[in-house]
């Protein structure tokens, strides 16, 4: 199993979390989730962080939530909305009281009493690598690990050791419970799905945190019990609750998962089918999976997402959606860049809004770049040094990945952007949410800011997408280029080829799944052509090799089989 690297150095910060308890049927005083969350919150060291609790009661009829501790907010919602709604509600709540993590729990999970202290610790480790957007525990059933997990193929599911601690190359998925996400990062996805208002609500966060290539760091040292229901389905488990789970656990698998990972459910529903009559469960049970046996054999993926969202509509229309500030990210590598960073960022910082950020990833640079964007002071900058020089790739891959944008706009240290070059990409972005890529033009000039002479990298304005055709004759230009945060799972990691660029493979690797690319054909970037630029031209013979790299590492992804399919609904 490949593990991801650290990259950064550690940045201890005190933790603030906003902890949401969902109840049903039961008092907070009851709930051994809260009773623990008070009794773990007086462990954790003032100077580790705050943390807030916000319960959420979907009883039929609500408390009064009265006589709780400070720092606890009650919300009563009689129609039972589900979790969705609830965890939206508290991603509001959070924010609003300054919250850079949310945690969610079962009322029936009870968490250690250093359960705070130690996942203070986790997300001061976890700062030393780039793109993580949660915390899991590691939870067990009767000494069983239940959460976290992987897809062996993207398919077979499979379990951490007990006590693994990193963060895997792959994507993980975990239970709601226990976890502990990135503020941030669940605005970058658009929170939780309204349509898996119950069930996977979890599988489904964890596969879109994966689609804007977020991580996931595993706190191994952190062991937490929880009663998973469907080991006691006959005591545990409703009629109604059951077939809701297997309609959604259905929906996923169809409209995340690959076509192994649909078989290895089929098997996994006749495997239970067996189970029923082993255990004795009720005839109205057995009969809610034959249907949902019967469904996946007989009717197509097309016909079941289909009445999946027919179903699922009027939940999606009505849901409380959770708190938009829609963001742009600019996504710099700097390396030795001192001499031009200035003019880069001066021309950047007036076209963003307040929210919006600059995330610099600084590859170890030997001059003086790092104080000079250090002299700007402005809060939108983010600038991370990795430990060890990584290159150009890796470089770009931890900026787009640290950043927390809907769409993110690639960025060298040297060049100089148009004033109403956010603008006019803005434009394209929000007139079609089909467009995924969209490039300009550039105008070259010198270490002086002196006017060249058109570069084949304007290919004479003629830009084409199309896999072959930029596989002949690129025309992605990095650094005149933006993308959606969606891109990003499909197109993370960048293949280990020093031939090739991120431009290349991100205006390819769209171009063969089918997304649209925009060419603006303005010069919207003063591109700078100096001795030290990281982009020269190649020899005939180092731009066939490009070609023959840049095909070989595509084989290797199509060879690959994916966890999810990507696919935006």
């Amino acid at each position: 199993m490949s593990e991801i690297r650290p990259v950064f150095t550690e940045s201890a910060t005190p933790l603030k979390a906003m902890v949401v308890i969902v109840l049903y049927r039961i008092a907070p005083q009851e709930s051994p989730a809260f009773r623990s969350v008070i009794a773990a919150r007086e462990v954790i060291n003032q100077n580790a962080g705050e943390v807030r609790v916000l319960l959420w009661d979907n009883s039929p009829t609500p408390g009064s939530g009265d006589n709780l501790p400070d720092g606890v907010a009650y919300f009563g919602d009689k129609s039972n909305s589900g979790l969705a709604t609830a965890y939206n509600r508290a991603m509001e709540w959070a924010e609003l009281h300054g919250a850079e993590w949310l945690l969610t729990l079962d009322q029936d999970t009870a968490v250690p009493s250093d359960f705070f202290a130690r996942m203070a610790a986790a997300a001061t480790a976890s700062s030393r690598y780039a793109g993580i957007g949660a915390i899991v525990p590691q939870i067990a059933a009767e000494g069983r690990q239940l959460s976290p997990n992987w897809f062996q193929f993207g398919a077979i599911p499979r379990w951490y050791s007990s006590g693994y601690t990193g963060v895997p190359a792959h994507p993980v998925f975990a239970f709601n419970s226990g976890a502990m996400l990135r503020l941030d990062a669940l605005k970058q996805v658009g929170g939780y799905d309204p349509r898996f208002w119950l069930d996977d609500s979890d599988a489904m966060i964890f596969s879109k945190l994966h689609q804007h290539g977020k991580r996931v760091y595993i706190a191994g040292d952190i062991q937490v019990e929880h009663e998973f229901s469907m080991k006691d389905m006959q005591r545990r488990m409703s009629v109604a609750r059951y077939q809701n789970a297997l309609w959604a656990e259905t929906a996923f698998w169809d409209l995340r998962m690959n076509w192994l990972a649909g078989w290895e459910r089929t098997l996994r529903l006749m495997v239970r089918m067996v189970k029923h009559y082993i255990r004795g469960d009720s005839a109205e049970l057995r009969r809610i999976t034959w249907a949902a046996l019967m469904r996946r054999l007989f009717t197509s993926r097309r016909k079941r997402i289909k009445e999946w969202m027919a179903s699922t509509d009027e939940r999606a229309r009505t849901a409380q959606q959770p708190m938009r500030d829609p963001r742009l990210s600019v996504c710099m590598a700097a390396y030795n860049g001192g001499r031009f960073v200035e003019a880069q960022l001066q021309s950047i910082l007036p076209q963003l809004g307040p929210n919006d950020e600059i995330v610099i990833v600084d590859d170890l640079s030997k001059d003086d770049t790092v104080l000079r964007i250090q002299g700007f002071n402005d809060a939108r900058i983010r600038l991370l040094r990795h430990e060890a020089n990584a290159g150009v790739l890796a470089t770009f891959e931890d900026a787009l990945r640290s950043a927390t944008g809907e769409i993110l706009f690639l960025s060298d240290d040297d060049d100089v952007w148009a004033p109403e070059k956010v603008l006019r990409f803005m434009d394209v972005f929000n007139s079609n949410r089909e467009v995924e890529v969209v490039s300009s033009r550039v105008r070259m000039i010198d270490e002086n800011d002196q006017p060249l002479p058109d570069s084949r990298i304007n290919r004479g304005g003629r830009f084409r997408a199309g896999f072959w055709r930029n596989l002949y004759k690129n025309h992605y230009q990095g650094s005149a280029m933006a993308v959606r945060a969606s891109l990003l799972g499909s197109v993370l990691p960048f293949p280990a080829q020093n031939s090739f660029l991120h431009d290349a493979w991100i205006g390819t690797r769209n171009d063969l799944l089918g997304g649209r690319a925009v060419f603006i054909d303005e010069d919207l970037l003063l591109y700078r052509r100096h001795a030290k630029n990281a982009s020269r031209t190649k020899s005939l013979s180092r731009q066939l090799q490009t070609r023959i790299d840049l095909l070989l590492a595509h084989l290797r992804y199509a060879l690959s089989i994916g966890t999810t399919s990507q696919a935006e609904w």
